[in-house]
């Protein structure tokens, strides 16, 4: 999976904040937009390798390449 830019990095810490670890869906991103004014995420949405479902998307993990790392070790 590709490296996240600094924008798409701080929506999945906001939503993992807000208790979306693994999926989220159409109707908790415009929740997370009202609540915090967020754009919405169009990178996640377009990409089809997100997608889960019917507006459910699961959401890039930020440990990824950390954790790759460390077990190499």
């Amino acid at each position: 999976m590709a490296n996240l830019t600094t924008k798409q990095e701080s929506f999945v810490k906001l939503a993992n904040e807000e208790g979306f670890t693994k999926t989220i869906t159409r109707k908790d991103i415009i929740s997370l937009q009202s609540k915090h004014g967020i754009t919405k995420p169009a990178w996640l949405m377009k990409n089809t390798a997100y997608r889960v479902g019917r507006a459910s998307y699961t959401l890039p993990t930020l440990g990824q390449v950390a954790e790759s790392k460390s077990d190499s070790e």
